[in-house]
């Protein structure tokens, strides 16, 4: 018997190649006014804001489109003068991880008087946030069926994640062919967030037998999808879409845990994708949770499952990504600054070994500084 857990996933997930064209049935007939939440270029070289507008005829939609990769707090604050303004009753994010996070801190906001730097750090929320619709057109966050949102402090230079139940979308509208589109690079840094998030998902010391189902699933349809997804296969990229979406599932139950944090620094002070921060530290983690972790049959059981792409930092190096930090002009003298970024996580906690700062040090040397 499995020991006791708790799975909660309240997202309406709605599914499939075109379903985009219903977002109406979601739509609460009391809705007149929509805050529409992406980043300019996705709206510019892309119809994905353009299909959602159109479906929505008859309600006012009003659109912010300055999302950032890495949303900052101010741009959050400057979306909800908009939602207030405008007195908008539900927003909805399309685009990536950025907005679809962005979207959570706007409904948060916009029915609460704290600023969102306020917010994340109480308790609970004072007031329930507006309702969300988030529609993902890149897999890799999962952020479409999570609690999660994480904001860039460009004060401190620091990512700060939040989590609350409160801030579920309460539809997930998961249109694999809004991601067909997506540039080459983009395929293969958010399809390395979904996979590294399956894997930490399964290693976590909150894992549990019925949420390894999710983590296990994705991990396998990322390893035999990515790179098809990467040349356009259009299957492939379907598949990519419901891997991403799994993962999402997974880390809501089981959280991210050292991996992912690791990699923030990468982000904040080298400006390398999140996803593709992740695959580089990806290979030197797993070796020090081969020899450190209490999870050791888990750690095998990954292994096992990239022995057909040659293993871990194969599948990385075959996608053009080097695992070595020294390639991204990351240095030694660099070490001690990120180490003091990651260890006030609460990620380090549920990584299943010992960790202090001498091990996450040691993680980013074994990467190749």
């Amino acid at each position: 018997m499995p020991g006791s857990f708790t799975f909660h996933q309240p997202v309406k997930i709605v599914f499939g190649n075109g379903r985009v064209q219903q977002i109406r049935d979601f739509i609460p007939e009391k809705v007149k006014r929509i805050l529409l939440v992406s980043e300019k270029n996705l709206a510019k070289y892309t119809s994905a804001v353009d299909i959602v507008t159109d479906q929505l005829h008859g309600i006012d939609v009003l659109h912010f489109l300055d999302v950032e990769e890495n949303p900052s707090f101010e741009t959050v604050e400057q979306a909800r003068i908009i939602a207030g303004e405008h007195d908008c009753q539900l927003v909805i994010g399309i685009g990536g991880g950025s907005p679809m996070d962005t979207a959570k801190g706007v409904a948060m906001c916009a029915t609460n008087r704290e600023s969102l730097r306020d917010l994340i750090n109480m308790d609970d929320l004072p007031a329930e946030p507006l309702p969300v619709i988030c529609i993902p057109t890149t897999s890799g966050t999962g952020s479409e069926v999570t609690p999660y949102a994480v904001f860039t402090d460009r004060n401190s230079r620091k990512k700060c994640g939040y989590a609350n139940a409160k801030i579920f979308p309460q539809v997930a509208l998961v249109d694999p062919e809004l991601t067909y589109t997506v540039p080459k690079p983009v395929i293969i840094n958010t399809g390395m967030d979904a996979l590294t998030h399956s894997i930490e998902a399964f290693l976590s010391a909150d894992a549990f037998p019925m949420n390894d189902i999710f983590a296990i699933e994705s991990i396998q349809l990322v390893l035999k999808n990515l790179k098809q997804a990467v040349i356009k296969d259009n299957e492939a990229m379907n598949r990519m879409a419901y891997a991403s979406m799994l993962g999402g599932i997974a880390i809501t139950h089981s959280g991210t845990i050292l991996l992912h944090i690791m990699g923030y620094p990468l982000t904040v002070y080298q400006s390398i994708p999140h996803g593709k921060a992740n695959a580089i530290l990806l290979p030197a983690f797993l070796r020090f949770m081969r020899e450190h972790s209490w999870v050791k049959e888990k750690v095998r059981f990954i292994d096992n499952m990239f022995i057909e792409a040659g293993g871990v930092e194969q599948f990385v190096n075959d996608l053009g990504i080097s695992t070595r930090l020294s390639s991204y002009d990351i240095r030694e003298e660099d070490i001690d600054k990120f180490v003091e970024k990651v260890i006030v996580k609460s990620d380090v906690k549920l990584t299943p070994a010992r960790i202090s700062k001498m091990e996450i040090a040691k993680i980013y040397r074994d990467a190749g500084c």
